[in-house]
């Protein structure tokens, strides 16, 4: 039962340790991708934290969608698609993500015109328009709900340290110990081996292969029955007679 106990507890760290690897690893992406194209990405598609209401119901707060990232200044967008551009909010560079409501041309140039799906928070359009310049990604469509403060407080140093470094500094200290203690039995098990192999192979009265054994069982947590035994005079003695 412990060793049963045991096996599933090593199982468990396994999968977390698994987890969290990859989880770093995404965190690392994402840094990577957004110092080099300005929006974090995997493999062209963005996941974004959304941090307003400005899109309900559709979208929530602290869902996390996942856009297509464009690079490509030519693509054409329609009416009522969910994009993503760059705004500045009291002094402070972020995203915002509207649904376009209003396509048109003006000296060879397409303007976007956006607003939120919130009517009591946007009941009228963005006033600056957008370009397929100042759109970086589309909406795919996919909502992942109540997550977006876990991935924006992972991208935090204090996030990565608390869920990616020190879960991986427990592990590995948690690793160390298990290898001292599995070496320290492998020593022990091999010690009474080599014990039990001597005893086989010596020369010794049975008393004192009875002892050797039962030392030997010992080690190993094994309790010995203890039965009686005759001891018999040694060769060449004999009793002495009743005087």
């Amino acid at each position: 039962m412990k060793k049963t106990l045991k096996k599933i507890f090593n199982i468990i760290v396994d999968i977390m340790v698994v987890l969290i690897l990859i989880v770093s690893i995404l965190v690392v992406m994402l840094s990577l991708t957004s110092e080099s194209s300005g929006v974090a990405h995997i493999f062209g598609y963005a996941p974004l934290s959304v941090q307003s209401n400005s899109m309900e119901p559709i979208i929530e707060v602290n869902d996390v969608i996942i856009s297509k990232v464009s690079e490509d200044f030519s693509t054409k967008y329609e009416v009522g698609d969910v994009v993503t551009f760059p705004i500045e909010i009291d002094g402070v560079n972020t995203y915002n993500t509207h649904r376009i409501v209003e396509v048109f041309e003006d000296e060879g140039i397409t303007y976007y015109r956006t607003q939120g799906d919130n009517e009591k928070t946007n009941p009228t359009p963005d006033e600056e328009l957008q370009t397929s310049y100042t759109i970086v990604a589309k909406w795919t469509g996919t909502r992942i709900p109540a997550i977006g403060g876990f991935l924006s407080f992972i991208r935090t140093q204090l996030g990565f340290f608390l869920c990616v470094l020190f879960p991986m500094i427990l592990f590995f200290i948690y690793e160390a110990i298990r290898v001292v203690i599995n070496l320290i039995e492998y020593n022990k098990e091999k010690a009474a081996e080599e014990a039990a192999e001597a005893v086989a192979n010596s020369e010794l009265t049975e008393e004192q292969k009875q002892r050797a054994i039962a030392e030997y069982l010992a080690q190993q947590n094994i309790k010995l029955e203890s039965e009686p035994t005759v001891q018999t005079p040694a060769e060449g003695d004999s009793p002495e007679a009743e005087q």
